[in-house]
């Protein structure tokens, strides 16, 4: 019984070190390209045709789904969110950058055996 509750306080210590490593970093979209702020979109309570008039058709059209119906449009750049026939927003699409190229950054980073090993008095 004692093995097994210091079997799951080991674990439990393990998994949490192994975690701690770990980092999330967050970038919102509209910061990412603010160059694209100034882009012009439709604006709120346009209608379709007026959409359509202004820029053109669009790339695809998404059918409506849900009660009330919303549908979206796609364009190159942005895409528009329609409830029945009316814009009731738009977005600009994330820009995927052409690169494909992942730089890795290294660091000179100890595993805990290594740290072990330097910690032990020589023998």
């Amino acid at each position: 019984m004692k093995y097994k509750f210091l079997c799951g306080i080991f674990s439990i210590l393990l998994m949490s070190n192994v975690s701690a490593n770990a980092e999330t970093i967050k970038v919102p979209v509209g910061s990412q390209t603010p160059e694209s702020q100034q882009m012009a979109r439709p604006s709120t309570g346009a209608t379709k045709a007026q959409v359509k008039s202004q820029f053109g058709e669009p790339q695809k059209e998404n059918p409506a789904k849900g009660k009330p119906p919303i549908s979206n449009w796609e364009y190159a750049e942005f895409i528009v969110y329609f409830e029945n026939d009316h814009v009731i927003h738009s977005v600009i699409k994330p820009k995927i950058h052409e690169s494909k190229d992942i730089i890795l950054e290294t660091t000179d980073e100890m595993s805990e055996d290594d740290l072990k090993l330097k910690k032990s008095p020589p023998q």
